[in-house]
């Protein structure tokens, strides 16, 4: 009977250690958790003032790019070799273009013939 008693005793002991783990990585686990909640609100705190707390609407006068719905159609000179982007003139105006693809050299005349946004498709004549 010795045996029982001392086997018995063991596995309460070894029960009890497992229980008091099981406990000990709870309260760890919401400390962290805490830790790392408050760390974030810190940071959020610390980047309201880098972030721009209201939006900007086009109708009061702020745009991304400029409109450049008025090039199309127009007649351009390439100063740069457009493989398949690069730079054209219009109107002593350079600007940025693709080309539907195709590789066009500098000083070839192109015709603007999609404006989408600040992208603007050219195609050689």
């Amino acid at each position: 009977m010795a045996e029982v008693s001392i086997w018995s005793s063991l596995n309460t002991v070894i029960f009890s250690l497992g229980c008091y783990s099981v406990i000990a990585i709870v309260i760890i686990g919401v400390l962290a958790f805490a830790c790392i909640e408050s760390y974030d609100s810190k940071k959020n705190d610390m980047a309201d003032g880098l972030v721009l707390g209201e939006r900007q609407h086009n109708k009061d006068g702020y745009t991304g790019s400029k409109d450049k719905s008025n090039l199309l159609g127009a007649i351009a000179v390439c100063s740069t070799d457009l493989r398949p982007a690069g730079t054209v003139v219009v109107e002593s105006e350079p600007i940025d273009v693709v080309t539907e693809g195709d590789f066009v050299t500098k000083g070839d005349i192109v015709k603007i013939i999609n404006v989408e946004g600040s992208r603007v498709v050219v195609r050689r004549i």
